[in-house]
């Protein structure tokens, strides 16, 4: 544990007897009316295309971070496009609601805050940090501002020495303002002196009902960390896999995983990437015959993993020989008209309205974690009557990531302590 993060224990503390005993909020899904950051298009099929594009975004921007000359550059695409599940939180005292998109692959969390003199339209209200009584700002000589010095080299300090955040993103957006310290609240449990970003000037290609993220990955300013002592080190999340059903996310006591079905798997920390939390895939199977080409040719050692699960991605992204293999297998196994994608970008679909059967897809990842892909993230609908598959190669980019289709119908349990990731295939409406 580093000194900042020790020092960050003492700011913060427990204002919420509940969150003794694990805490759990709900998930908006991505397509609910209910979701603020749903994507809003003329064509029912314009969200898998934005995922598309945004999962390239992505994953490019996770690559470009590697290496000992890291820039204040934040691995993410905020616009998000149509597979992001919202978080309601609140703000301040008294509690000023808001939402944001739930992130493992983002260490800061952040809102827009007045005054907004360079900020993109929000459709609801702007929190005001005036109406806080628990409002302050991190100086520049202060723990807080120290902290943020972690992921990102360079906060800068204004003239009333306010310690200031600059944070980047693949898509050219951005997002400036105070380093802040307030009470935040999640569900029934609040918890004081939380440090966060309150966005003054946040430009690009944020949507008007995008607020900001909360940061659920590693870091010493991540959301995860700042509560690591309450929460015991641990958080779930359980993504439903339409817009009826219900997904969770519980922190602490309530998010331990175990029981029949659970598998279990090593995270690993990567010395160049350290926000990310990191898995080892050795490979992918259709009916039990595994795809295997690709897992252990990657340019990264097994002791820091080879894939990054990451809850803000919707696609799954694996190294292309995988993939080959992958397309081959499933080939084989599906009795439907093939096609080509009219946009040319997923490698392989068929001319159907309906869901394409096929056999069995398993994520085999080590220590015997074998996790099968719901067939409601494997195959969708990408025009009138073509069905491709989601999971794209990594050509051109060279890095992978397991995304949120592939999480669909699990309770995906992260437990820090132990540095391990649980799957259990789960009704998320019964949580």
């Amino acid at each position: 544990m580093t000194p900042f993060l020790t020092a960050l224990f003492v700011f913060a503390s427990l204002s919420s007897q509940s969150a003794v005993n694990g805490f759990t909020l709900e998930l908006i899904h991505p397509h609910s009316p209910e979701n603020p950051f749903r994507y809003l298009s003329e064509s029912r099929f314009g969200w898998i295309r934005e995922a598309y594009n945004h999962t390239l975004t992505r994953a490019a921007s996770f690559k470009s971070g590697r290496g000992a000359a890291r820039s204040a550059k934040f691995a993410t695409d905020l616009k998000q496009a149509g597979g992001s599940y919202a978080m309601k939180y609140s703000v301040g005292t008294p509690p000023f609601e808001t939402y944001g998109i739930a992130d493992t692959g983002s260490v800061i969390t952040w809102t827009q805050c007045r005054p907004c003199n360079d900020c993109f339209p929000q459709e609801s209200p702007v929190f005001n940090p005036k109406n806080s009584k628990s409002y302050r700002v991190a100086t520049c000589d202060s723990d807080e501002c120290a902290l943020f010095s972690s992921p990102y080299p360079f906060p800068t300090c204004s003239d009333d020495n306010t310690c200031q955040y600059t944070v980047s993103y693949g898509d050219k957006s951005k997002t400036v303002g105070d380093l802040a310290i307030d009470t935040l609240t999640f569900g029934g449990a609040s918890f004081k002196n939380i440090v966060f970003g309150c966005g003054h000037h946040n430009n690009g290609t944020f949507s008007n009902e995008t607020s900001g993220i909360v940061g659920l990955g590693r870091s010493d300013i991540s959301i995860i960390n700042q509560l690591h002592k309450e929460i015991e080190g641990k958080f779930a999340y359980c993504l439903g896999g339409d817009q009826d059903s219900k997904s969770h996310i519980s922190f602490g006591a309530k998010a331990a995983v175990g029981g029949p079905g659970a598998v279990k798997t090593q995270m690993f920390e990567s010395k160049n990437q350290p926000e990310f939390y990191w898995l080892y895939l050795e490979g992918v199977s259709v009916g039990g015959k595994k795809a295997l080409p690709g897992a252990k040719k990657t340019t990264l050692p097994p002791s820091e993993g080879n894939i990054i699960i990451d809850s803000g991605t919707t696609l799954t992204m694996i190294p292309s020989d995988m993939f080959e293999s992958l397309v081959t297998e499933l080939k084989g196994s599906i009795d439907a008209t093939p096609v080509d994608d009219p946009a040319g970008v997923f490698g392989l679909c068929y001319a159907t309205r309906d869901a394409v059967r096929v056999l069995d897809i398993v994520a085999h990842f080590a220590g015997g974690a074998d996790v099968k892909l719901s067939p409601k993230g494997t195959f969708l609908e990408v025009e009138e009557g073509v069905t491709c598959l989601t999971i794209i190669p990594d050509t051109n980019i060279g890095i992978s990531i397991f995304g949120n289709l592939s999480e669909i119908d699990y309770l995906v349990g992260y437990d820090l302590e132990e540095e391990t990731l649980s799957f259990k295939p789960a009704d998320c409406s019964k949580f």
